[in-house]
């Protein structure tokens, strides 16, 4: 099982989703940071903190997340639903195509948003210079 939990979810890092801006995205680490490690999530809307995962199938995990709309929203943010107003209480999935591409599903209103958004790792400069920020900044609540 636990090969299998692993295999599901998405590696921890900085991801964009693909398009003329990704580099940019990437390098402002604005788009979506996932932190199983950390019980994490960040999107360019929420902030989550995972207290529950469960893999549906070999490639997709459902996360049940307490989430808050961040600061300054994207104009186009979806807010993630309350767990505790959804079925099962999980309000994220993840889908991994490969190792580097996942694509993200929230729940707003009880159903999945669209087609899910595919995100893409990004390089690992970028993930370097997140981890070195992250050391940086505030220390760990952990």
């Amino acid at each position: 099982m636990e090969i299998t939990l692993k295999s599901a979810h998405p590696q921890d890092g900085v991801y964009a989703a693909v398009g003329a801006d990704f580099e940019e995205r990437c390098a402002k680490f604005s788009d979506t940071v996932v932190a199983f490690a950390r019980k994490s999530i960040v999107t360019a809307s929420n902030s989550c903190e995972v207290f529950r995962t469960r893999v549906q199938l070999p490639d997709t995990v459902r996360i049940g997340a307490d989430c808050a709309v961040q600061p300054a929203p994207d104009p186009n943010a979806v807010s993630v639903q309350n767990v505790d107003t959804t079925p099962d209480r999980e309000n994220l999935m993840f889908k991994k195509i490969d190792d580097k591409t996942v694509i993200l599903w929230i729940i707003n209103n009880g159903h999945f948003t669209g087609d899910g958004r595919k995100l893409s790792y990004c390089s690992e400069q970028v993930q370097l210079a997140y981890a070195r920020q992250r050391r940086a900044g505030k220390p760990s609540k952990n």
